[in-house]
């Protein structure tokens, strides 16, 4: 089968690989009908992130067809349009069962050192029948694919939020999980969402949304938070970047007795916390994995109910032999690009 593979930092190619197989009783064989470029992705093709070696299929954000299962499965038949999360996880552990499959006892994600990864033709999933969802009838590829990834993720910052009616939120960062970040919080009814970045088409998209932007570039992001709260500043502040800078910036606008809820990912193996400044103010602060599988059935629920358009952040369609590119482009934020998918039949 045909692949993304990686070769060093910023040199991925499209190349020839062996087809997965069946392993385990509990793996599925699926035929991937999309694949998407995840921010992620990023730490893999700047090489932060080590892989197992040169020739390594990548990519963790995926939806496609069952072609084939093991002999424990039986919840998916060849045929069945599928997504999955983007970490495999058992369903069993103590993990899973208390709503934590993030960090399930068998947790492995794809396109990393675990797992070949879906920006391929074929992908296997371990763990199948619970890492996989049904995708409902008349529900496309563009609007399903990221409950398994960003989608969840940035519902999941602004449910770790505990937004209340009427709170003010601040979203540090407008990219892909940024904007799903501000678009979960508007379902829990706050007075306002700010979203803070620097590209204005990025903005322009919150703004699509029903994020009120800032231009960080422009405009003095703290003082018009606080001008709008009474000078307190935002009752809750969602970090959707995963760089340090972004992470100290979520101080400058929280208020006191807030909360900053981090799902940005993180590479750096500390982080010099204002500990001081955290305890005098009682700022609650909470960073982590979502966890998928707690959300993807109540998300594709609101998107099949209309509440919900994921579609919309999608600004490149290509090719998966034109993976190159979109890596590219993404990387650089070229060509006003905020979200990629690929056809890994093309």
């Amino acid at each position: 089968m045909r692949a993304v593979t990686f070769h060093g930092p910023f040199d991925i190619k499209v190349e020839n690989v062996d087809d997965p197989a069946i392993q385990d009783a509990n793996d599925v064989i699926i035929k991937v009908t999309s694949a998407a470029i995840c921010g992620s992705d990023m730490h893999v093709y700047d090489g932060r992130m080590p892989l197992p070696g040169t020739g390594w299929t990548i990519g963790h954000e995926y939806i496609g067809e069952v072609v084939e299962t093991g002999a424990g499965i039986s919840n998916f038949n060849p045929g069945d349009r599928v997504v999955g999360s983007f970490v495999s996880s058992c369903g069993d552990c103590y993990y899973c069962k208390s709503g934590w499959p993030s960090v399930c006892t068998q947790q492995q994600t794809f396109g990393f050192m675990q797992l070949a990864g879906a920006q391929a033709e074929f992908l296997r999933v371990p763990n199948g029948h619970y890492t996989l969802e049904k995708v409902p009838d008349g529900l496309s590829d563009e609007k399903a694919i990221f409950v398994g990834d960003i989608f969840s993720t940035g519902y999941f910052a602004a449910d770790r939020g505990d937004i209340k009616p009427g709170d003010t939120v601040a979203v540090v960062g407008s990219g892909p999980v940024g904007l799903f970040a501000q678009m979960g919080a508007l379902t829990f009814e706050p007075k306002q969402v700010f979203a803070i970045d620097r590209m204005p088409e990025r903005l322009a998209m919150a703004k699509k949304i029903g994020a009120t932007p800032i231009n960080m570039s422009k405009e003095d992001a703290k003082a018009i938070i606080r001008d709008a709260t009474d000078g307190r500043g935002a009752d809750v502040v969602l970090e959707a970047v995963g760089l340090e800078a972004s992470l100290k910036d979520c101080w400058n606008y929280v208020r006191p007795a807030g909360t900053i809820s981090a799902v940005g990912m993180y590479t750096e193996p500390e982080f010099p916390f204002p500990m001081f400044f955290s305890f005098m103010r009682d700022i609650t602060f909470k960073i982590g994995m979502c966890p998928v599988k707690r959300y993807m059935g109540d998300l594709m629920g609101m998107i099949q109910e209309g509440k919900a358009d994921p579609s919309q952040i999608i600004t490149h369609r290509l090719p998966m032999s034109d993976a190159a590119h979109g890596y590219d482009i993404f990387t650089k934020r070229e060509d006003n690009c905020v979200k990629v998918l690929l056809d890994p039949s093309k």
